[in-house]
């Protein structure tokens, strides 16, 4: 054999050796590398002020912590947040919530009070959005159902966007003589169909969905991390923001949450870990980079009650920005003029822009 011969059986070996010491090409970027911002009550009118002084009356640090108007869910997501809260009521007959008390005071006292928005929506069956019956149930949008269809229609005209986080807290408490009607197995049906009537299965990234074919959702988390931000372009995924009792009801039938819609906030420990509420960023600082860096997806608050806007103090905000927390909420993504500058930002997500309005 000649010489050249030879020389040429060492190139495989080569090869490997260089492939071996090129540095690895970098993964797809993962759900988990996403930084997005969001609002907290996402659909929060603030109370009229003839409720409002009802609320200061009584209970004066609810009146200023809900003192607060966001902007209608689409306008939201154009100006590049990427989730969104809706506090949910059951409602299977209609009207439960139709007729606040503290309209109906005021209509008792003669005092002036602007009419219930959404009369005719609040008088119909179905899952009500809305902070508190009674008193802060000024909302920009009255049911789920009507909430998660601008989020459909924003998502249907902007194709490739970065998958959209909508937290659902179920709610069933009340300070006024409404009594909500609890939530059971039957209201957690009736969540997940309201949410399949709008959004097909394969628009919905659900815990299936990252567990794949591991044993359980932290399995796949852990040892494979969520799913690349490319492979969930223009889906929704919903988490529950409630932990506890009704967290635990909602988990009872499915502990590693098969075949369920929602993620769930449960312990690192847990089968079905993939996301945590960690709504305190100064106090959680170290835990919510401890979990970030393990592969857990992390929801905090940079804000809440209005106490750090009215202060225009910072402090809390960098703490959740520097946390590094995939879900940052605030109240303010912009800054309300009757309170000072205060307002938290995040650059914008990595999605196409959208496709040009043609003219009618």
């Amino acid at each position: 054999m000649s010489g050249t011969h030879r020389s040429l059986l060492w190139l495989p070996a080569l090869a490997a050796v260089w492939a071996s010491l090129a540095p690895a090409a970098d993964p797809a970027p993962r759900i988990t590398d996403l930084r997005l911002l969001g609002t907290h009550n996402s659909y929060h009118v603030a109370p009229d002020p003839f409720t409002l002084g009802l609320m200061a009356a009584v209970v004066p640090a609810e009146a200023r912590a809900n003192d607060v108007t966001q902007r209608p869910l689409a306008e939201q997501l154009d100006r590049g947040l990427r989730h969104v809260e809706l506090d949910c009521y059951l409602d299977p007959q209609g009207g439960l919530f139709a007729e606040p008390f503290a309209l109906t005071f005021a209509a008792r006292t003669g005092a002036a009070a602007p009419a219930l928005d959404h009369a005719a929506e609040l008088a119909a069956p179905g899952i009500k959005v809305l902070h508190s019956p009674g008193f802060d149930f000024r909302t920009t949008v009255p049911s789920l159902a009507a909430a998660l269809g601008q989020l459909r229609a924003w998502s249907d005209a902007h194709p490739g966007h970065v998958p959209l986080f909508v937290l659902v807290e179920c709610k069933e408490d009340s300070f006024a003589p409404t009594r909500p009607v609890p939530w059971d197995e039957a209201g957690f049906a009736e969540l997940e169909q309201t949410i399949l009537g709008v959004f097909a299965r394969e628009r919905i990234l659900t815990p299936d969905d990252v567990r794949g074919t591991s044993a359980t959702v932290r399995e796949a988390v852990v040892t494979r991390g969520w799913p690349s931000i490319d492979a969930a372009r223009g889906k929704v995924c919903f988490l529950l923001d409630n932990e506890g009792a009704l967290r635990d009801r909602y988990l009872a039938p499915a502990p590693g949450l098969a075949g369920r819609l929602l993620f769930a906030s449960v312990p690192r420990d847990h089968a079905a870990a993939a996301f945590m509420k960690r709504n305190d960023p100064v106090a959680g600082h170290d835990e919510i980079r401890a979990l970030v860096a393990a592969g857990f997806m992390v929801r905090t608050r940079a804000d809440a009650g209005t106490v750090e806007a009215r202060a225009n103090d910072g402090s809390r905000r960098d703490k959740a920005l520097a946390s590094g927390a995939q879900l940052v909420s605030t109240d303010f993504p912009e800054p309300d003029p009757r309170f000072g500058d205060y307002h938290v930002s995040l650059p914008p997500p990595p999605e196409p822009p959208p496709a040009p309005r043609t003219a009618p």
